[in-house]
């Protein structure tokens, strides 16, 4: 025992002096890891949506409220028992290009079509704006949210069903007394309007074109932006990195903070065509089982931070993400705009 206890004594001396090395490197890669990680990003674009799921609007600048940007998904498509209805149903909603909302109503329009795809309708409708009155205040479902909204009426109506070819559809306007809160296990509850479940989606230019690049070379289409409908569109940073940002702050001083606090797991709407509003292999399938090749839970789990305990339950093993919800913090009474070209800090 007394002739092994040098070696033992060298062997114990080498293998601190090699955890002391690969400490430091460990230290030392995280401190490189934190110099690349992006400090900055810009606004490359802002968009709304007036009618839940149909076409949007490309904006220069936008006011936020709390229910995310204004005249975002202030008005809604619904069923006989008005429940919400989206492409994921009918995919020729995404033909209907409806004009930013004014106090005296909306316009709604179709993309320039052959006369027989406009299934007998006129290409352009002004939907009055109804005030709330018993007659015509309703209470509309969303997902499992029940919100009051004031429907607008049978002229319209009857215009969504013969140009989407469905019976039943209604046009509802969310109540200006209307109070849909976020879900609370996600950052602090907010409140949002007739979007999915929080008042801004955050996407970057990096992961679209990291995604076109992938869906092309597995023969699909060309993806832009407007596949994945969302509220703000950043640049500057790395594919996937908004998957990693905690929240982004713009504003001289800091004077607006989103918060991104979720993953948006993305169902068939990316796959539709935006130009005619087909869904089918050739024109969106290759999307999505493009992305779910690399962007499911199971497969994300392993190497995310902020978000791994997500990614880790089981109903999300096989659901695909792209994006981040985001989360609005207004102080009272604030008025807050956000312009293409803004600079936020990554925090």
């Amino acid at each position: 025992l007394g002739a092994m206890a040098p070696s033992i004594a060298r062997s114990l001396a080498w293998t601190a002096a090699a955890a002391m090395v690969g400490s430091a490197a460990w230290v030392l890669q995280r401190a490189w890891k934190s110099q690349r990680r992006t400090k900055k990003v810009r606004i490359a674009g802002l968009f709304v949506y007036p009618v839940k799921s149909c076409r949007g609007h490309s904006l220069s600048r936008a006011q936020l409220t709390k229910w995310g940007l204004q005249h975002d998904r202030r008005y809604m498509i619904v069923n006989e028992k008005y429940e919400f209805v989206t492409q994921r149903e009918l995919p020729r909603m995404v033909l209907i290009h409806p004009d930013l909302p004014t106090e005296s109503g909306i316009t709604l329009r179709t993309v320039a079509l052959p006369s027989e795809e406009l299934r007998g309708v006129a290409p352009t409708l002004f939907v009055p704006k109804l005030p709330e009155s018993p007659g015509v205040s309703v209470t509309v479902k969303v997902w499992d949210d029940f919100v009051p909204a004031v429907d607008q009426g049978e002229e319209v109506s009857s215009w969504l069903c013969s140009f989407l070819e469905h019976k039943g559809l209604r046009l509802v306007r969310i109540s200006d007394s209307a109070h849909r809160t976020t879900d609370p296990n996600f950052g602090t509850p907010g409140e949002t309007g007739f979007a999915d479940g929080f008042p801004i989606l955050v996407t970057s230019q990096a992961s679209v074109e990291e995604v076109d690049e992938y869906v092309q070379s597995m023969g699909g289409p060309v993806i832009r932006t407007e596949r994945f409908r969302p509220n703000l569109h950043i640049e500057g940073c790395k594919a996937f990195e908004e998957d990693e940002i905690d929240s982004l702050e713009f504003g001289e001083g800091s004077t607006l903070k989103l918060t991104l606090i979720k993953p948006c797991a993305r169902c068939p709407i990316p796959g539709v065509d935006p130009q005619t509003g087909i869904r089918n292999p050739s024109t969106g399938g290759a999307l999505m089982s493009s992305l779910r090749n690399f962007r499911t839970g199971v497969g994300l789990k392993g190497n995310a931070r902020l978000h791994q305990k997500h990614f880790s339950k089981s109903g999300n093993a096989s659901e695909v993400f792209f994006g981040q919800n985001a989360q609005i913090q207004l102080e009272p009474g604030q008025e807050a705009f956000l312009t293409v070209g803004d600079v936020g800090t990554v925090l």
